[in-house]
């Protein structure tokens, strides 16, 4: 199946440029494509994930002609 990968911040997946179309299997998560493209545990708590435009989770699984968004939070003062 193919999703639309989005992603922003100080983001960088290897192999994939944002807003690129990606192969995934059936039954793939949003925590599979965190893992894929080496989100380290410690950073994906500052992600904001979502699925066409819906916050969502790592559990939830993407579906074929998906959009999946990841922004990545930045904080300062």
């Amino acid at each position: 199946m193919r999703v639309k990968l989005i992603y922003t911040g100080y983001l960088k997946f290897d192999g994939v440029e944002s807003g690129s179309h990606i192969d995934l299997a059936e039954g793939t998560t949003v925590g599979d494509v965190l893992t894929r493209f080496r989100v380290a545990p410690e950073q994906q708590r500052f992600l904001r994930l979502f699925a066409n435009d819906q916050k969502t989770d790592p559990s939830r699984v993407i579906k074929d002609g998906d959009e999946l968004t990841i922004i990545m939070q930045i904080g300062g003062g």
